[in-house]
């Protein structure tokens, strides 16, 4: 396809400024209406795409949409960051869908850009059987900061745009060479990805690797790939494969399951260090419960020292700046939290988020070679996400530009947390999720949303089906049940070969404490959930035909013997299989145990009205998981509705298939509840 330059011109243009003056912008409850927010308020998106420093850290650009699909107009602001309270300087960049916004140099920018049609109007896609599935084309726009000479990357490379959607994958910004970055494509001719350095003055691009067709990306170390991630064909397994400073050759280092995050969950690499290939990797030693974070040496292959760790709570991520320096690693109790690698920048830390009401997670989005300028970026229930500056010589904090300024923290539910003590003395986290305008002292209807994975867990922050569920006037529970990841290897553990009795036991003693406290009206509680969590909500009313008015399963598993059968097919000895086994059952030893807890084989015991919804093309849990529940429960004479959702994956949906899952399950809970 051709360059998406010819679609619309680059040039500088007169616009508002976007910066704010320096204060907070939290609402409080007598400063907006108790009106939850619509749908399709939530649906929007947003205006604010991303934010960044320059690298010599005068410089703020800020990347913003204007106007909507038929008057669009994408544009950087440029701020001094020594002069926050001037006009910004603005780029117009034209009619483009816009989602990132780099520093190649401090006068060069970069901004990733989807197109959705081609020069000639007609809307880019796929062609299966005939018919067209609309798909973006990805591309990266380099632009000079006064807003000249623009470029598309790959611009030398017209056959290779002509056939490469995503043609906008930067694997290192190579800081050391202000010309060059380093970029991954699909190379369609050999079936697989290649990297390459590009010329962001230029957009000429040269190949320096070639991977083979199982090759997912690389990651470098200054420019030098060092570490490369095979996968095989359904995504489950990953190859690691390691080749050190003075090597010419990869070695396979490990093999590991990919998670529901697409993350490796016993040996992330998080950041590369200053020291020749050496890493920081998540992950967690023998006979530790909790996931530290520490250096690794890929030409030893051994761990080095921990450089953060958190008791009770796994270590997420590193932050490092561009010249390899950590500044901070981070786990989450609730919030997010940063141990920092400077103590003095802890108490800036602090500051911020006591400025902020202690009620976000705040994220270290960026920072200045200097570490005098913070660019963070706060989220939460009531904060859909907002940019603030703070500059540790003057201790002040900037509110740069909210992402949603249409959405009112007032009208957004608010979160509680909740230490749940279970019916065997264990103790769980939850959150409530409570809608703008609930009546005080009155129990309200409340849908239980347990999480996917199941290792994965649910935290204080915003949630797009969590609001959307408590606008429709319900408090939302989340409950991070036994067998949830984050909280170290024995409460992970603990949920292991337990999905159809301890785990939902859990959850039934988290809506029994809402209950009990005359927070949810008895009568009136669904159980809605996707992946696993779609599992746990069919399975919920499996156990407790009582408690549920209503199920809605999102891409759940109705049969757990099937779903192992699929499993296999990465092989007995893949470290994806061993894990379902590990966690679900042994077919061969527990098939009468996973018999009890597959929903579609008790069918008979559910009362409650099921909605199933699946994506059609989910590569996870397979469609056929929705329609064989479905068949057993019309086969039960049992009241039930499928819906399949045409396009989709098992995650990162569209905002059509958003509104679609959104609107059907509302709607059919709100039938329930009556």
């Amino acid at each position: 396809m051709p360059a998406p330059t010819r679609r619309s011109a680059l040039a500088a243009a007169l616009m508002a400024p976007l910066l704010g003056r320096a204060g907070m912008a939290w609402a409080t409850p007598a400063q907006a209406p108790l009106k939850p927010h619509t749908l399709d308020d939530l649906l929007r998106a947003p205006v604010v795409r991303d934010a960044a420093i320059s690298p010599d850290g005068r410089q703020l650009a800020v990347l913003r949409e204007r106007g909507g699909d038929e008057h669009r107009t994408a544009i950087v602001m440029i701020s001094r960051l020594d002069d926050l309270e001037a006009t910004p300087a603005p780029v117009s960049l034209g009619d483009y869908e816009v989602e990132q916004v780099e520093w190649a140099s401090n006068d060069r920018l970069l901004i990733w850009v989807a197109v959705r049609e081609d020069d000639k109007g007609r809307p880019t896609g796929v062609w299966v059987s005939g018919v067209l599935i609309p798909m973006p084309v990805r591309r990266v726009i380099s632009v000079g900061v006064d807003g000249r000479d623009p470029i598309v990357l790959f611009a030398d490379q017209k056959a290779m745009l002509r056939r490469a959607f995503d043609a906008a994958r930067i694997v290192d910004l190579m800081h050391d060479d202000e010309r060059l970055v380093l970029m991954q494509t699909w190379d369609a001719f050999r079936g697989a990805f290649s990297l390459y350095k590009v010329d962001v003055y230029s957009g000429r691009a040269e190949v320096v690797e070639r991977g083979p067709p199982t090759t997912d990306f690389w990651l470098t170390q200054r420019g030098v790939p060092m570490l490369r991630m095979d996968s095989n064909r359904r995504g489950t397994v990953v190859s690691v494969f390691a080749r050190a400073p003075g090597e010419t050759e990869w070695k396979l280092i490990r093999r590991s399951r990919r998670d529901e995050l697409k993350k490796l969950p016993d040996f992330d690499v998080v950041g590369a260090t200053p020291e020749p290939g050496v890493f920081l990797v998540s992950m967690r030693d023998e006979g530790e419960d909790t996931k530290a974070i520490r250096t690794f040496d890929i030409k030893t292959l051994s761990f080095g020292p921990v450089v953060g760790d958190r008791p009770a709570h796994d270590m997420e991520s590193a932050v490092i700046d561009e010249n390899l320096k950590l500044v901070a690693t981070s786990s989450r109790a609730d919030r997010l939290d940063y141990q920092f690698a400077d103590p003095n920048l802890a108490a800036h830390y602090k500051a911020v988020n006591g400025a902020l009401k202690n009620v976000a997670n705040v994220r270290l989005y960026d920072i200045s070679l200097d570490h005098q300028r913070l660019l963070l970026k706060a989220t939460g229930p009531q904060e859909p996400g907002a940019f603030h500056l703070y500059d540790r010589d003057t201790k002040r904090l900037h509110l740069i530009a909210t992402t949603r300024p249409w959405l009112e923290p007032a009208r957004l539910a608010r979160m509680e947390t909740f230490r749940i003590r279970t019916r065997d003395g264990a103790e769980l986290t939850a959150y409530l999720s409570v809608p703008a305008g609930a009546p005080d002292g009155r129990p309200v209807p409340m849908v239980v949303l347990p999480h996917g994975g199941p290792e994965i867990r649910d935290y204080y922050d915003y949630d797009l089906m969590t609001q959307a569920l408590a606008a429709r006037g319900w408090l939302v529970l989340q409950p991070n049940f036994r067998g949830s990841g984050g909280y170290g290897k024995a409460f992970a553990d603990a949920g292991r070969r337990r999905w159809g009795d301890l785990m939902q036991a859990d959850v039934e003693d988290a809506v029994a404490e809402m209950v009990a406290l005359g927070l949810a009206d008895p009568g009136r509680i669904a159980i809605c959930g996707a992946s696993y969590g779609g599992y746990a909500a069919l399975q919920g009313a499996v156990r407790r035909p009582d408690l549920y008015k209503a199920v809605v399963a999102i891409a759940g598993v109705s049969d757990l013997l099937e779903m192992l059968k699929d499993e296999r097919e990465d092989g007995l000895d893949s470290p994806s299989y061993r894990y379902w086994v590990r966690t679900v059952g042994d077919p061969n030893v527990d098939a009468g145990a996973l018999r009890a807890a597959s929903p579609r084989l008790q069918a008979a015991h559910i009362a409650a009205p099921v909605l199933l919804l699946h994506g059609s093309d989910d590569q996870v849990v397979q469609p056929r998981q929705s329609k064989m529940m479905q068949a057993a429960l019309v086969a039960a004479g049992k009241p039930v509705e499928f819906a399949e959702l045409p396009d989709a994956g098992h995650a990162n949906w569209s905002p059509e298939t958003w509104k679609l899952v959104l609107t059907r399950a509302g709607d059919f809970i709100a039938k329930s509840f009556g």
